[in-house]
């Protein structure tokens, strides 16, 4: 057997171990037949991440190094560089926790086939179509300096090494198959990004290419070699073939920073810093070589490293070139979409969320409205009968009134974002279609295209569908900024459905532009627990929400005191969550707060301990709750207010004569001392009612940045002085 053979068998069979363990998982992790091994399979199941690089530095870093020192070759890792990201993205559309959109998915799996297909033929072409015939020149290179010990240490700086590029720069295929979210114009721009990436490659790597052949047929024909490729993308970039390579990878970080998950460039980040080192090496190496340094050195004064640009045309003339006649139209055609493409990178950076708007800010004015919509408790639509109504109103009375109040309100406030606080649909199992009925209670902020989100109450799921899965359902509908949860809880697991926080930042043309100035936290409450002995059996907030909640608050703390423009303080933050958290029962007098308490607070029994975290934490100014329909008031504890929103729905319970309402709530910025929108001055709120003359009462300050609380406000000792 040759040794062109042996190799690509060696090649074939190398990722078998891999593949034969996924292939198997995925056939049986749910089976509970073996113990041991569904334990296994379950682990599998819930870290995908994890599992990806344990295969990997199994059979690629264990297995291929021991191929690699039994051949004294470590040829192969260059092969499985353009295979290794196939592997990882139809693993990661194939794992059980994938969660994504099936064209978003299939674009990105055709555009890896076509990037990897390019980069392959490359490999062999440039290899005269032999396997393993020479291993990279830089690990020739290390060898001779590490000698002896070169046999354990290529373990980490041939496989190890590249474990961390090729896991990091894959992570958005990562983020792309956990993110469902809807198509939208950004998902355009990064597959223009990618294939230009890819185009732009394909052409460098073949004009140089055909540089090379054409040098062995001259040195074979006994005549001088060219000393320096000069044409075509090589004449307005000294390294065509690795930007082409860099866009392919920023490409597959604007699909990532599409879906809200823009820390993943740091593995492209990473990859290009390492490719300016070997770009470095390459022309040091380039100008060592006796033949070709003058006109290098040339080359290397007139021409770009890596972004096209012109240069002198009489310094170009005076170097020693290899011009084949080429139609140079081409080469324009092949620069302008590089052009194009760059453009659409930089348009990428504004921030957007995974459903084509723009990241949610504060308006020219320093104002971000918000406004609650909670209890809807919504039915069949105009089918469905209205509870505690006059009966003057009654026959005339359904669903159709919740939402004609709710467009109504949208005309007059105008909102920035709309939440739904829960209850949204009427549950009870009155209906046996929930998505039917949720598509009707949300198309007012559908229709009116506007940001909204929404969380669960105790009653929404009383239907056809779990949580989980109305979660699901509403993270597909348009304009919503809905999660199920958070990013990384599939590693992290969090308790409930509908926890996630949104950012406000800064207005346009403001220094805080990309800082949040506002964090808003949905939490999910739950629905119903048993429990002997207690009067309410609702559920709470459990400890997994509560340690997300601080460890999100806390990374906002540090993003905002952060440069650019770091800010001394933290941002104010905002909590919405559907049952009351125990801490609302404590108002009773009207003195104590501004609205009316209509019902005794229908909390949960236990004190998970969320308000004490708030408090804590410093940064929440106020939670806002719903579940207690004929509650209104905003009261104030330890600096931080717990508000109702009152009910807002027909086919829910009310007081007749007492009008449905929702809640406003507004921030506004302060102006700094050069005329520009700083951090957040003051948040205000108000409700609006569903009466004749759409009334707006109950406007309160909840919170302004000049008002402090003493560290001992309580009680205070003015003989002894504190220190």
């Amino acid at each position: 057997m040759n040794r062109n053979l042996r190799n690509a068998i060696i090649a074939f069979l190398a990722p078998l171990p891999s593949i034969v363990f996924y292939l198997s998982f995925l056939r049986s992790y749910s089976s509970t037949l073996d113990p041991e091994l569904s334990y296994i399979h379950s682990w599998c199941s819930n870290h995908p991440l994890l599992l990806a690089n344990l295969l990997f530095f199994f059979n690629v870093n264990f297995l291929f190094w021991v191929i690699g020192l039994l051949q004294s070759s470590h040829w192969m890792i260059d092969v499985y560089w353009t295979v290794i990201p196939v592997m990882l993205v139809h693993y990661f559309a194939s794992h059980p926790l994938g969660e994504y959109n099936k064209w978003r998915s299939m674009v990105v799996v055709i555009l890896t086939w076509v990037w990897s297909v390019r980069l392959t033929h490359n490999y062999f072409r440039r290899e005269n179509w032999e396997w393993g015939a020479r291993e990279d020149w830089r690990f020739n290179d290390l060898r001779k300096q590490y000698g002896k010990h070169w046999w354990w240490l290529s373990f980490f700086s041939v496989y190890v090494s590249q474990q961390i590029f090729l896991i990091g720069i894959c992570l958005p295929l990562y983020i792309i198959h956990s993110v469902d979210a809807p198509l939208n114009i950004w998902d355009f721009v990064s597959s223009a990004i990618c294939l230009t990436g890819i185009v732009m490659a394909y052409f460098a790597d073949t004009q140089l290419h055909e540089f090379v052949t054409q040098n062995q047929k001259l040195k074979e024909q006994g005549k001088p070699k060219i000393p320096n490729l000069d044409t075509g993308l090589w004449y307005y970039s000294r390294h065509p073939n690795y930007l082409g390579e860099q866009l392919w990878w920023w490409g597959l970080v604007v699909f990532a920073w599409n879906l809200g998950q823009g820390w993943t460039l740091i593995g492209a980040l990473v990859n290009t810093l390492c490719l300016v080192y070997v770009t470095i090496l390459v022309e040091r190496r380039m100008v060592k070589q006796e033949y070709r340094a003058e006109a290098y050195r040339a080359y290397q004064k007139t021409t770009s490293v890596w972004i096209p640009w012109f240069k002198s045309k009489v310094a170009a003339a005076a170097a020693i070139t290899y011009s084949p006649n080429k139609n140079k139209h081409t080469m324009w055609k092949i620069l302008a979409l590089f052009y194009v493409s760059l453009i659409c990178l930089g348009l990428s950076v504004s921030p957007v969320d995974a459903y084509g708007r723009r990241q949610l800010r504060f308006n020219s004015n320093g104002r971000f409205k918000i406004l609650q919509v909670s209890d809807m408790h919504y039915g069949f639509g105009k089918e469905t009968q209205c509870s505690n109504v006059t009966p003057e109103e009654l026959p005339y009375c359904s669903d159709l009134n919740t939402t004609s109040f709710i467009q109504r309100t949208i005309a007059s406030e105008k909102p920035d974002l709309i939440v739904f606080s829960g209850d949204n649909v009427n549950g009870m199992c009155e209906s046996g279609d929930a998505a039917k009925t949720m598509n009707m209670a949300f198309a007012p902020a559908i229709e009116a295209k506007i940001p909204w989100v929404a969380i669960l109450g105790n009653h929404d799921q009383e239907s056809d569908m779990t949580r989980e899965t109305m979660m699901k359902h509403i993270v597909k509908m348009p304009y919503t900024l809905s999660e199920v949860n958070p990013f990384g809880s599939g590693i992290f697991p969090i308790d409930g459905f509908g926890n996630y926080n949104l950012q406000i930042e800064g207005p346009f043309g403001s220094p805080l532009f990309f800082k949040s100035l506002l964090n808003v936290y949905m939490l999910d409450g739950g629905d119903y627990v048993k429990l002997d002995g207690f009067a309410f059996n609702y559920d709470w907030v459990k400890s997994s929400q509560v340690n997300w909640y601080e460890h999100a608050s806390k990374w906002q703390e540090m993003e905002y005191k952060r440069w650019p423009f770091p800010q001394n303080s933290t941002a104010p933050g905002l909590v919405y969550v559907h049952i009351p958290v125990p801490e609302f029962k404590q108002f009773s007098e009207p003195r104590q707060m501004t609205g009316v308490r209509q019902e005794q607070t229908c909390s949960a029994p236990i004190n998970s301990g969320l308000f004490t975290k708030l408090v804590e934490r410093g940064e929440v100014k106020g939670v806002f709750s719903g579940h207690d329909h004929v509650n209104d008031f905003c009261a104030t504890l330890n600096g931080v207010n717990l508000c109702y929103a009152g009910g807002s729905g027909y086919h829910g319970y009310g007081k007749t004569g007492w009008a449905r309402r929702v809640r406003v709530v507004e921030a506004q910025l302060e102006k700094t001392k050069y005329g520009r929108w700083g951090a957040v001055d003051k948040i205000t709120t108000w409700k609006r009612l569903d009466d004749k003359n759409h009334s707006l009462i109950d406007t309160q300050l909840l919170w302004s940045k000049n008002t402090t609380l003493d560290a001992n406000y309580r009680f205070k000792c003015n003989k002894i002085k504190q220190h």
